[in-house]
């Protein structure tokens, strides 16, 4: 005789990837709603390892201030006076500083409110007096609502940190060794595993002007001929001398080999570069100079220029401070690219300032505007043909160029923003077959599709047959078997995911960064819940179970990812803006290092299985829940159960925890007892790294009572 309620089991034998935009009642065994901070390997669910701090030797100087911290109380100031620009202070009580504190003054109102207020380095102190130096000479004494706190100082930007990573092994310095490169602000810092103690070299940048990174210019390192290449670019700023300028009505004279250009208040010194555009002689237009030592003066200075140069003495010919490349080859420091007109004529041109470039056949491939690239001579990083070796693409269309990426038999993927491009380099041998001769820098430049384009120049990544990128609406794979097309499937590989890219800061987009390692895509992107420019969501995707496997969160922050050798072992580092190094999936106890000390965190795991229906609508009465983990020694774990409607949280084990010394097998069975629609389980790791095998669940399904069919007459 059957059972009036037959109790049925559902549930996954193990887990291949998570889909946290699907309908969880339509999603197939073996995925999950989420996965947190978990590896599914060979289909069991495991907490990640956590992330081990690295080169600790490495100060970047200036480093932001770490949190938790408590802030100082305000004390209140009785009056600020004034002599030429040293304020005194009176507060209120004994305000407890000592000479040499830094403190914050707020409050201060009326025009020299900006010379009042501010963060001060204080001297004389003393009882309820201490002294400051301003900017310059006020008007009178400071008015308002004063206040004074020596409490830490919270900054949003900083000198310090570490601006671009890479990897560099030449044979021109340590047997070709692997070293991870981080450029700092003055200094790039380059990184070894070796034993017994890791290597750290600093090789400095020139001593001249503009030799140092500030955390707005855009940064990147390349390796290219031998050489360790740092770019940087800054941006337009009209409060500093990298605005945009004009010539006055001089514009450009020449005398000789010397010509002077004349900018009224240009701010600039000697040694800074320039870029020249607008000018109608070619000598000028597109080049960048060094400004000399002689005759810089308030509205002029002067560059050294080709013999036979001609004037162009006209105004608002544009000139614009740029932060020239600067390279290593190995030994020594780094030294600055050369400026000024190529000897081979003005109308080629030499490395300009840009803040990035791909090597691509022995060839250097940099921005050269929105939409146009230039390309460099064979094995010369430092000659360009802008008539020649150039191309742009979609000229006048709004778009620009993101990166130029390496692709098949001499040819490169075009990424703008709103678009992909196929550009074949042309390459033909000369007649008499004694070398090779260069027509034109593209044979074809093929338009791939104009729906999508990159968002992120460090989200491209090469695997096999396939391109991976993130584009504006997730992430998309380029094939070769479709010859790169994409307008028959638009449908891009986030889409499972897809709930979790809505959540990116497109502000700061630009800074997402992937890599391929060990079969996986491992992306980072910033969310519109990072509280500054770090990346805060990591997800991969796993191509052995083609399916995404995990979002990773970590506290330490996510920058720059890199892949390098550590202990004779291909694996990844994070290279974190505020001068940290970490070894990623290295600590066994998953925890992952704090940014100082040897304070660790708990990285905590989740994984929420697909809604359990039991193939009905209607509701049952849902009995009990199983799971087959595993936890190490100190392991705890925690499950749930959601029912659907009605909607409910039950704590099904509120912490299982190991303390038999060993790692230990474990079945877990909890009564759930509650009726609802549909189900799903939770589980959370709290402690050391629990693996969880299977899961199921079992309801009992209420019988109808048997009725007749028919239809009314």
């Amino acid at each position: 005789m059957s059972l009036e309620s037959p109790v049925q089991r559902d549930g996954d034998a193990g887990f291949i990837g998570f889909a946290s935009r699907l309908n969880p009642l339509t999603l197939p065994a073996g995925m999950l709603q989420d996965s947190v901070n978990m590896r599914l390997e060979r289909g069991t669910a495991q907490t990640r390892k956590g992330a081990k701090r690295l080169a600790d030797a490495i100060s970047t100087a200036d480093e932001p201030l770490t949190l938790s911290f408590d802030l100082a109380d305000d004390k209140a100031i009785t009056s600020i006076t004034f002599s030429s620009t040293t304020a005194t202070v009176t507060t209120t009580a004994a305000h407890g500083y000592t000479t040499g504190d830094t403190v914050n003054i707020r409050g201060a109102t009326g025009v020299d409110a900006a010379l009042y207020n501010g963060d001060f380095a204080i001297a004389n102190a003393s009882g309820s007096t201490f002294e400051y130096t301003m900017t310059s000479t006020p008007a009178g004494n400071a008015t308002g609502t004063l206040l004074a706190n020596a409490g830490p100082i919270v900054k949003t930007t900083y000198s310090g940190g570490i601006f671009g990573a890479g990897v560099f092994a030449s044979r021109n310095y340590d047997n070709a060794n692997e070293y991870v490169v981080m450029a700092g602000p003055d200094s790039a810092y380059l990184w070894r595993n070796t034993s017994p103690t890791d290597t750290v070299v600093t090789v400095g940048y020139p001593s001249s002007p503009d030799e140092t990174i500030d955390p707005q210019d855009t940064v990147s390192v390349v390796q290219a001929y031998d050489r360790l290449y740092i770019l940087r670019e800054a941006p337009i700023d009209p409060a500093t001398t990298f605005k945009q300028q004009f010539t006055n009505a001089s514009g450009i004279t020449v005398s000789g080999t010397t010509a002077t250009v004349n900018v009224n208040a240009h701010g600039l010194s000697a040694g800074h570069r320039v870029r020249i555009e607008g000018s109608s002689v070619a000598a000028f237009d597109g080049h960048e100079f060094d400004i000399e030592s002689t005759n810089v003066n308030t509205n002029s200075f002067e560059i050294t220029v080709p013999t036979g140069t001609s004037n162009d003495a006209t105004a608002n010919i544009k000139v614009r401070r740029v932060k020239p490349p600067i390279y290593w080859t190995g030994s020594g420091s780094f030294v600055r690219a050369g400026g000024g007109v190529p000897a081979e004529g003005p109308t080629y041109r030499k490395m300009r300032s840009v803040g990035w470039a791909s090597y691509i056949q022995n060839r250097l491939i940099i921005p050269d505007g929105r939409d146009q690239v230039a390309i460099s001579d064979y094995l010369d990083a430092d000659l360009y043909d802008p008539f020649w070796q150039s191309f742009r693409t979609g000229a006048g269309g709004g778009d620009f160029v993101v990166a130029v990426h390496p692709w098949v038999e001499g040819s490169a993927l075009v990424f703008c923003r709103k678009s992909i491009w196929l550009a074949t380099l042309a390459q033909f041998p000369s007649t008499d077959g004694s070398s090779f001769a260069i027509d034109t820098a593209v044979a074809k430049l093929e338009l791939v599709t104009d729906e999508i384009g990159c968002s992120a120049r460090n989200s491209i990544v090469t695997a096999g047959r396939f391109v991976f990128f993130l584009s504006d609406a997730g992430v998309y794979r380029l094939d070769t078997q479709l010859d790169l097309k994409l307008r028959g499937d638009t449908r891009p590989l986030s889409d499972p995911v897809a709930d979790l890219f809505e959540r990116i800061d497109q502000s700061k987009v630009q800074r997402a960064f992937g890599i391929w390692h060990s079969n996986r895509y491992i992306l980072a992107v910033p969310t519109l819940d990072s509280p500054d420019d770090t990346n805060d969501l990591v997800v991969t995707w796993n191509a052995l179970n083609d399916q995404w496997e995990s979002r990773d969160v970590y506290g330490i922050g996510v920058d720059a990812l890199v892949v390098g050798t550590y202990s004779n072992v291909r694996r990844i580092f994070n290279v974190r803006r505020t001068g940290k190094l970490y070894l990623l999936d290295e600590n066994d106890n998953g925890k992952d290092d704090e940014p100082s000390g040897s304070l660790q965190a708990q990285v905590t795991g989740t994984i929420k299985t697909r809604r359990y229906g039991m193939g009905s609508m209607s509701s049952k009465r849902f009995v009990r829940s199983l799971a087959d983990v595993v936890l190490p020694d100190d392991g705890s774990i925690v499950v749930k159960a959601n029912l659907i409607n009605p909607d409910a949280e039950i704590t099904l084990v509120p912490g299982q925890t190991n303390t038999s010394g060993l790692a230990e097998d474990y079945t877990l069975k909890q009564p759930i007892r509650a009726k609802a629609h549909a189900a799903e389980l939770i589980f959370e790791t709290t402690a050391e790294r629990p693996e969880i095998r299977n899961v199921s669940i079992e309801a009992a399904l209420q019988s109808m009572t048997p009725t007749e069919t028919r239809n009314a007459a």
